[in-house]
């Protein structure tokens, strides 16, 4: 390709005049261009405009070919630089292209227009003036000094002209340039006196020659300009149209960087632009010579680091040696066109490991880094596979300085102490259900219906749950979790207690005679419809706002990180706030509903409780989010838990397992009486005697056939009118003939008969329901009709109630 056909053309010209070590080094070069001629699957020209791909990032499959020439590239420019003094003056030693793209188009634009300028000027003064006043060499040397002097980032300027083009000399070229230890000194000299830039070819020379040629041989534009010269004090003598051909930066032509021996010694890119003459006999323009500027790269940042969005092609960009794991890398401006400008700063989330040395000089300088990289390269012995990386932070710090832990450590004996409690309460609630199994068929459990103190106790279970899910390091599951569980079990538990104190409500308020049922079945109904809407908000909010781990600082300055509490936590606080004040009415409603064993009133206990500590819960946790205290917030979630969810199963479970237990083995009568602390007399008043049945209590079906617990039905008691013959055989029917068993058989059955008589007059106060009373007396009065009690060996058996100690008050 012609790109390499140029360099070959240019090494054979220049090996000529070089010694042993510049030839070595074009050696270098060949096996370099050998290799990417080899390995490339793009044009050349694509490399030189830059637009094969963005090298910015690490090297990779595609463009590792390019990095590594670049890398080449600035090793030899470090070469040069501790070598300059055995160089052969010239400029043969020629870098690659893919800087012109970097540093000549882009960046020293508008150093190249002051050249451009510059042809102008020597374009319009070769053609307008006289020869014997252009061929000042006082006034060409100091336009190039003021093409220097103009721009500080302008290392030298010349204007070269071309052969026998100025006076009788065969070359002519005022030459500029800056000295290397002084910013402010210029020289001035005749560059064609030491570097015969016609012999060599050289490229600033003959590439605009040849640009010009093809300038001419086309349409070109032209300047024109109107000159009104001076004719005395008062009048100026008529205007001149002079016209010049116009130059233009296309019209120039950036060098490849090379090293300038004999010149200033140094790594430089020259802009050259030609000027031109002007042929009054043939009147036509031809070429003169150059303009050009010469930049100092020694004086030009090399940028090694990764290339950014949005800048401009790097050349240089991604040839850093910085270990991305756990540095990045931070260009260091004022280095010069040298490699290693450049830092290994840790990354967010490390430290420096030496935490001794100053804050300011925590890096890996960019030299020591390569230079360990090249003798890695090379096999030699090198730390930079163990050395030139960044330790990581401690767990949940962004930034740090050393290990020092930045996030607050939690206290896992103290939450694994409350962990273990809640999960003893959680495997008791098994052990409930199966107890309401077992004993199902006692009374104290049918009156509670069973099955819905099976879904109390689900509904417990989770509520213990949360205390599992924030036991570990919160994340957004645990988060959607705790919210999830919370309330489905609290829309289950409180939920059926609720429907539970609304059918005694409903049963209490009913004045007819008419029964009311309201079964099992429609309670969980209604249960399912309480637990949809709760499911209902719950997914609302997982679409829209759902819980995330916001992160918090502590006191100490330490950061936590914790479920957050916000506006949707809020509101479901006032949905269950407004389902217990519902709750709350019924308990009122009721208060005065007669209740066999109570449970009425260890419900409204329960909710009350559960109103109060929900309300202190919400407010102690809007003020705990400030705090930043997981261990705090989660000693108080077990607070919450123990007084609200534990106090329910020992208000609701614990009476009933009490009795239970304690009339275990007894007869299931026995078991179910209540103590009205009242004392009876039998005393014979009639000869009639009242037989009644068992009142039935249940709030199972069942037994209640809809109507509210501990209420009885008029159904239930039944009067026969008896002979006093007919008592005594009843009574004696399970004496066997024995006097002892005989009086304990009438004790027992008048046992039953007043306590049941004395619980319906109080339920019946309770309830002042009229159509009950006459038939109370009417029973009343027939049981104190009772014979006299009979003899046992011809003594007479007097029972008395007083002696009756045992009590069911339930």
């Amino acid at each position: 390709m012609q790109y390499e056909r140029r360099w070959l053309g240019g090494m054979k010209s220049a090996l000529l005049v070089f010694d042993y070590q510049t030839f070595f080094v074009f050696i270098l070069l060949l096996m370099i261009l050998a290799a990417a001629k080899a390995n490339e699957d793009r044009p050349a020209d694509d490399q030189e405009t830059g637009s094969s791909g963005d090298i910015g990032d690490e090297p990779t499959q595609g463009n590792a070919t390019l990095l590594d020439r670049v890398d080449k590239f600035l090793r030899i420019v470090e070469q040069y630089e501790r070598n300059r003094g055995n160089c052969t003056a010239g400029v043969g030693t020629i870098l690659g292209k893919g800087v012109v793209v970097q540093y000549g188009r882009r960046r020293f634009r508008k150093q190249a227009e002051v050249a451009v300028h510059r042809a102008n000027l020597l374009t319009r003064l070769w053609r307008f003036m006289k020869q014997e006043e252009i061929q000042s060499e006082v006034l060409l040397y100091t336009l190039v000094h003021s093409m220097v002097a103009s721009d500080k980032d302008i290392f030298a300027a010349g204007n070269c002209y071309d052969k026998d083009q100025f006076k009788n000399y065969t070359l002519f070229c005022p030459y500029a340039h800056r000295l290397r230890n002084s910013s402010t000194e210029i020289t001035v000299k005749d560059l064609s006196v030491a570097y015969k830039y016609l012999n060599n070819g050289s490229e600033f020379f003959r590439e605009p020659k040849t640009k010009a040629q093809r300038k001419l041989n086309s349409s070109y534009a032209l300047s024109v300009g109107l000159f009104q010269y001076r004719y005395n004090e008062s009048e100026h003598k008529p205007t001149v149209d002079l016209e010049s051909i116009q130059i233009d930066y296309d019209d120039g032509h950036w060098g490849l960087p090379y090293f300038d021996c004999g010149g200033g010694d140094i790594w430089m890119m020259t802009y050259t632009v030609p000027f031109f003459g002007y042929d009054q006999e043939n009147r036509r323009y031809y070429f003169k010579g150059t303009s050009g500027i010469d930049i100092d790269l020694q004086k030009v940042d090399i940028d090694q680091c990764p290339q950014k969005e949005g800048k401009e092609y790097n050349h240089f960009a991604g040839t850093h040696k910085c270990k991305l794991e756990t540095t990045k890398c931070v260009p260091v401006p004022g280095l010069g066109f040298s490699r290693g400008s450049y830092h290994c700063v840790c990354k967010e989330g490390y430290y420096f490991p030496n935490t001794d040395i100053p804050v300011e000089k925590r890096y890996y300088d960019g030299s020591d880094v390569e230079r360990a990289f090249e003798l890695e390269t090379r096999g030699s012995a090198s730390d930079y596979q163990t050395n030139f990386t960044c330790l990581p932070c401690a767990k949940g710090c962004k930034t740090c300085l050393d290990k020092t832990p930045c996030l607050l450590q939690l206290n896992w004996v103290h939450r694994s102490v409350l962990l273990g409690i809640s999960c003893v309460l959680m495997a008791a609630i098994p052990l409930l259900v199966v107890f309401t199994y077992k004993y199902s068929d006692v009374k104290v459990l049918k009156a509670a219906s069973p099955v819905l103190l099976r879904i109390i106790l689900l509904g417990a279970f989770l509520l213990y749950c949360p205390m599992i899910v924030q036991y570990f390091e919160p994340t957004q599951v645990s988060c959607c979790l705790r919210v999830w569980m919370r309330e489905i079990g609290f829309s289950i538990s409180y939920g059926a207690l609720l429907l539970k104190t609304w059918r005694i409500s409903v049963v209490f308020r009913v004045r007819s005679a008419q029964r009311v049922k309201i079964s099992d079945t429609d309670l969980i109904k209604r249960l399912l419809f309480i637990v949809l809407l709760f499911s209902v908000y719950l997914t609302v909010r997982m679409v829209i706002g759902r819980p995330k781990v916001m992160k918090a600082t502590h006191s100490s300055k330490k950061h936590a990180y914790q479920c957050s509490w916000d506006t949707w936590d809020y509101c479901a606080a006032v949905a269950e706030l407004c389902l217990l004040l519902w709750g709350i009415r019924l308990c009122i409603v009721v208060r005065k509903a007669p209740s066999e064993f109570n449970e009425s009133r260890f419900i409204s206990w329960a909710i009350y409780n559960e109103t109060l500590l929900s309300l202190f819960l919400n407010i102690t946790m809007f003020f705990l989010q400030s705090i930043a205290n997981p261990d705090l917030l989660y000693l108080v979630l077990f607070i919450h838990t123990q007084l609200t969810t534990t106090v329910l199963l020992g208000f609701l479970f614990g009476s009933k397992a009490y009795l239970v237990y304690k009339y275990r083995g007894k007869s299931e009568q026995a078991a179910t009486t209540i103590n009205r602390g009242s004392k009876y007399v039998a005393a014979p008043k009639s000869n009639y005697s009242v037989q009644m049945t068992s009142v039935a209590t249940s709030g199972n079906v069942s037994n209640m056939t809809g109507t509210a617990e501990g209420e009885m039905q008029e159904e239930d008691i039944q009067c026969t009118p008896r002979s006093p013959e007919s008592v005594l055989q009843t009574s004696m029917s399970g004496g066997g003939g024995n006097g002892g068993t005989l009086a304990k058989d009438i004790e027992e059955e008048f046992k039953r008969l007043y306590t049941q008589l004395e619980t319906l007059k109080q339920k019946n106060m309770k309830l002042g329901n009229p159509h009950l009373s006459v038939k109370l007396s009417a029973m009343t009065e027939a049981a104190c009709s009772c014979p006299p009690s009979p003899s046992e060996n011809g003594r007479k058996v007097i029972i008395s109630l007083d002696k009756i100690e045992e009590s069911t008050h339930l």
